[in-house]
């Protein structure tokens, strides 16, 4: 390729895509539907192939004009934020923060972490995605993710930034019905609200020291621990889930955490801010991370009831 595309010719691609014709992309850009036309046709001459196939109402993108559109909408992107982050490195935050969250960490936490955080830095807008399946930064324009995992992905950049604790736990109507167990092995005479594949199994030896799993009694089962502290806060049974769910009903004596063969808690995952290395350097994502880190070490809040 002899001349380069230049970013204007890419941002005029994009703008005749998005406005749906030459002349709305035209009237945008403040340019003549000439000079938008010769700009396309010398793009699809340096390609060696057509982008758009157009007629006097309508124009369709060809198979490599949606991959041109879906490269060049990215690379722009990208360097506008470059841009952004450059002029902006050494000012205070603002503009736009994208996060996805998991849907019951961002319910019940991130909102009110996301409210003591624009009274520090009132000129960031906040866009928040809740979401339990896994977000590719690669194809996403978000900022940071946040996910609570056992092993988070190695290819991003990454701040642990609080253990998450498990309990089981039980409303004090239940457990004034039912007993208090003291073992594991005597939730099979309670009603148990279970996550499957989240909460763990409960294994017994026999005298042939062979293991066997616990056949417990279920009578909901749900893939939202959102669910099962509703069910439990209706009295409905002992259920296993993270105390930044039910830290504050404990406080509040809705809940009591159980203690089984002498254990209260469970520590067996991370909550992680998961971010590309480049966009640390921009003040929005580097100060929501950062207050993130000073809000919730060396103790989350919804874990201040646990005994030291």
């Amino acid at each position: 390729m002899n001349t380069p595309i230049s970013l204007k010719q890419l941002d005029i691609f994009v703008k005749i895509v998005d406005s749906g014709g030459l002349s709305e992309s035209a009237v945008l850009m403040n340019i003549s539907p000439s000079a938008v036309s010769k700009n396309l046709a010398a793009m699809e001459d340096l390609l060696g192939t057509t982008l758009i196939k157009r007629t006097t109402r309508s124009i369709t993108l060809t198979e490599a004009g949606q991959y041109f559109y879906n490269r060049a909408s990215k690379l722009l992107k990208e360097f506008d934020e470059t841009v952004n982050t450059t002029s902006s490195y050494y000012n205070k935050p603002q503009g736009e923060l994208r996060i996805t969250s998991s849907i019951a960490f961002g319910y019940s936490r991130l909102v009110n972490l996301v409210d003591k955080y624009r009274g520090q830095h009132p000129d960031v807008n906040l866009y928040i995605d809740l979401n339990d399946n896994f977000i590719n930064l690669n194809e996403t324009d978000f900022d940071i993710a946040l996910r609570i995992s056992t092993a988070p992905p190695q290819n991003y950049a990454m701040r642990k930034l609080a253990p998450i604790r498990w309990a089981y736990c039980a409303s004090p109507g239940y457990l004034h019905k039912k007993g208090i167990p003291g073992k594991r092995v005597e939730l099979v005479d309670h009603d148990c609200l279970i996550y499957p594949g989240l909460t763990p199994t409960i294994k017994v030896t026999d005298e042939q020291d062979r293991q066997h799993q616990l056949k417990l009694r279920t009578p909901i089962q749900a893939n939202s621990s959102l669910v099962l502290l509703k069910s439990v806060l209706g009295n409905q049974g002992i259920a296993w889930l993270p105390t930044y769910l039910i830290g504050d009903h404990i406080q509040k004596n809705e809940l009591s955490p159980l203690i089984l063969d002498g254990q209260i808690t469970y520590e067996t995952h991370g909550l992680y801010a998961l971010y590309f290395p480049s966009k640390y350097s921009n003040p929005r994502v580097r100060s929501f991370i950062d207050f993130l880190v000073a809000e919730l070490t060396p103790l989350p809040v919804w874990d201040n009831w646990i005994p030291g």
